[in-house]
This record gives C-alpha cells, structure tokens and sequence, in this order.
C-alpha cells in the first residue's frame, strides 16, 4: 500500500481497535441504556458509527471511479498529511453536533448487530481504500457538511478522528452507567 495512505489507514484501524478495547467485558444490557434520554447509548454510538464509515467508504469508492475515468495520475508524494486536520479538531472535540439524519443511529439499535455492521463497515473501507491505493487521491475533493471541502485523505483521517471522538463518548456513557 502507498505510504500515505498506509499511514492514514493504519491511524483508522488503532480507533477502533481503541474502540473495540472500550467494550471488553461490557455486558450488552448496558451497551443498551442512555445515560440521558437525549443521549445516545452505546449501541446507538456504534450504529451512528457505522453508517458513517459505510457511507465514506462508498464516497471514496465512486469519487475513485470516477477520478480513474477522468485520468487521474499516481500518487508522487510520501509526505505525511495525517495532520492535515488538526486545525479543525479543537472545534470537532468541543462542539456539540447534531447527527444529519441519514447517519443518526436507530433508538432500538441492537449491540450485536451494531458491532457486526461495524465490521461489515470497516470491510467495506479496506477495499474502497484498496480502490484509491497509489492514486493522487489529495486531488479528489468532496464537502463535509461542517469541515467544507475535503480531499479524500483528509475524509479517511476525518473517519479515525470522529471515531476516536465516539469512543471517548463512549467511555464517558460507560463510567456514567457505573456510578
């Protein structure tokens, strides 16, 4: 794999086993329960998760197909570019965001189905980023409803941020429910 977008997906892949760490031992019946009723549970965060994932994974998937069509060259660059963001994440750990619906997660989302979705998900990403491998894919662009214009690197380091974010959401939901 290219060493940009090794080093990105290599980024993703410590959240969620970050994420995964966070739910060892954790009965299911509290991955079911809210801390707040306007909160999400656990097993909400991760159906939210997961609809994010599946849908960068199917951006990158056809902004990738379509860039090959139109020509697009090789990737000539090896220079990191995971801080990339690090402008916006100050902002993305303070605020509080408001899911757009197509990413809100199900009110009966089931853990065991949120978790096999997730793997289908990542499944999903490998191979999409599998598609974008050696490419220039900094050249494709696609707007992020809060952080505007993205090129493709920065929505796969965007993935890992927001997960690593919902992880810490969710050791905080599980800490709340222990008290």
């Amino acid at each position: 794999m290219h060493a940009r977008l090794s080093e990105i997906m290599d980024f993703v892949e410590a959240q969620r086993a970050s994420l995964l760490q966070s739910l060892k031992g954790v009965p299911t019946d509290r991955l079911r329960r809210r801390t707040a009723t306007d909160g999400w549970s656990v097993a909400e965060i991760l159906d939210h998760l997961q609809k994010v994932e599946t849908g960068v994974a199917r951006l990158i998937t056809k902004r990738v197909a379509k860039a090959k069509e139109m020509g697009l060259g090789d990737e000539t660059s090896t220079a990191s570019v995971l801080s990339s963001l690090d402008e916006y994440q100050a902002e993305l750990e303070s605020a509080t965001l408001q899911a757009p619906e197509p990413v809100r997660p199900r009110s009966d989302a089931d853990p065991d189905a949120a978790l096999h979705a997730l793997g289908d998900s990542r499944e999903a990403l490998r191979t999409a980023a599998m598609t974008a491998n050696g490419l220039a894919i900094g050249e494709i662009k696609h707007t992020h409803a809060i952080l505007g214009e993205l090129d493709l690197y920065q929505w796969l380091i965007f993935l890992g941020q927001h997960e690593r974010r919902h992880t810490r959401q969710i050791e905080r939901t599980l800490k709340s429910l222990s008290e």
